[in-house]
């Protein structure tokens, strides 16, 4: 029987590597995770896919590995002056640890998809089974622009700091300077990823959310 895809129930016509294969430098994209996946849920996605990872592999403080992507990156920009303008809308100079660098805004619906897409992926391939529903995304190392331009506090701050206490499972991938990511099993059956990309960026993506909001809220 031909398999169906990772996150729906058409048939699936390809492999759809997780996180996708432009994350990874060339030298490093040997045994990478892939899943089954229909045309839909693959390459139809190729334009949210290059945007994020244009985003991801122009973060601040970010390793050797996506200095490498930064290369297709810059090839990317060049050949779309529009992509270019899209990405970098209302850049600003910031200053990081006393280093000049930039602070733009990202659209983080585009965001949301492909990393959505990635723990549907990544659900499918560490249970064997498809996650029915959807996916809360929230990306811990994006700031808040009214703090980085205003100076105004984090409304954020509390869901960080429990975000980041959670006590996680590290899994086991092939190029963790890449991509590496750790599992928080929680009640009723539901569950937290957190993906680390180039020992930077920290993105959560779960299946229940009121629960963390609320505690959030009360600052637990």
């Amino acid at each position: 029987m031909q398999d169906t895809c990772y996150t729906c129930d058409e048939l699936a016509v390809s492999r759809e590597h997780v996180p996708p294969k432009c994350f990874f430098p060339e030298r490093l994209r040997s045994n990478l995770v892939t899943v089954p996946s229909c045309d839909a849920h693959n390459s139809k996605n190729s334009l949210d896919v290059e945007y994020v990872r244009n985003v991801i592999s122009t973060q601040h403080g970010s390793n050797d590995a996506a200095a490498e992507v930064f290369e297709a990156t810059k090839r990317s920009l060049d050949r779309s002056p529009k992509l270019r303008a899209r990405t970098f809308r209302d850049l600003r100079p910031i200053a990081i640890e006393r280093e000049e660098t930039g602070a733009y805004p990202v659209d983080l619906e585009r965001h949301k998809r492909v990393m959505g897409a990635v723990a549907h992926a990544l659900y499918f391939h560490d249970y064997g089974r498809k996650h029915r529903g959807g996916w809360q995304v929230f990306t811990p190392s994006f700031s808040y622009a009214a703090t980085v331009h205003g100076g105004q506090p984090d409304p954020w701050a509390n869901f960080r700091q429990l975000l980041e206490s959670g006590h996680y499972t590290p899994m086991p991938v092939p190029h963790p300077e890449v991509f590496r990511y750790e599992m928080l099993e929680m009640e009723e059956g539901q569950m937290m990823f957190r993906f680390v990309f180039y020992d930077r960026v920290v993105v959560n993506a779960w299946t229940h959310f009121q629960t963390f909001v609320h505690r959030a809220s009360v600052g637990l």
